[in-house]
């Protein structure tokens, strides 16, 4: 056998002994009992305010979400149930956690993490028609209506309409247009709200640095944004 056979073999046999010793030694990435399943039980089942502090909403509104998205297609799978997708997408939206954060909180690939989320997010922008609509213009709101400081000073007053900046992430060469005056890229969402606080318009995705006033002129000319206009 000459020099360089014998140099191959040594290196064939280092080599398996190395893949050995490191397959034996490795660490798994969930060492943990409390598995994703148990984490969602505790949440449901634990202190509401807590409940409330973790997923912005209370467990009333979260099961009347988790029903709404069942009707609409959303279902339990051999490895989440509908209540642990819905958490995870809450938890990255309210918090904002990474999918590998996530994946390792609710004991998931970030590939599945990623998959979920985008599923929950798909079905909820699809329930937006169905939840946000204009007011009847017809009526005064009770708010109004029944409070004499109010009325009939305001009873054309159908709610509240302002701005806000949502951060967001975008590519490097976006992000001056998406940066706002307070020096993050964020979008300028222009939101409308009615007296009971719930939402009745929404127009999203303008970059940051558009004026508010801009995003308002551009809702209420352009025919495509449907913006609801009362009567007279």
């Amino acid at each position: 056998m000459d020099p360089d056979e014998e140099l191959a073999i040594i290196i064939l046999v280092m080599d398996y002994f190395y893949r050995k010793l490191r397959s034996a030694s490795r660490v798994p990435q969930q060492v943990s009992n409390f598995s994703g399943h148990n984490r969602m039980i505790d949440l449901l089942h634990g202190n509401d305010r807590r409940f409330v502090d973790i997923l912005r909403m209370p467990k009333s509104c979260f099961v009347r979400l988790c029903d709404l998205l069942q009707q609409h297609g959303v279902r339990n799978t051999r490895s989440l149930s509908v209540e642990e997708q819905v958490m995870m997408f809450l938890l990255v939206v309210g918090h904002g956690d990474s999918t590998r954060r996530s994946g390792y909180e609710w004991h998931h690939s970030t590939e599945t993490v990623s998959r979920y989320f985008n599923n929950i997010c798909s079905r909820i922008v699809g329930l937006a028609p169905q939840l946000i609509g204009p007011p009847d213009f017809n009526n005064i709101p009770p708010l109004i209506a029944n409070n004499s400081r109010y009325f009939p000073y305001f009873r054309d007053c159908v709610g509240a309409i302002d701005g806000t900046h949502i951060p967001c992430i975008v590519d490097a060469h976006l992000q001056p247009a998406y940066r706002n005056r307070k020096g993050y890229t964020s979008q300028n969402v222009l939101a409308v709200v009615d007296f009971d606080l719930k939402f009745t318009y929404l127009v999203a995705g303008w970059e940051g640095s558009v004026h508010d006033a801009r995003v308002l002129r551009e809702a209420m000319s352009d025919p495509a944004f449907s913006f609801p206009t009362p009567p007279g």
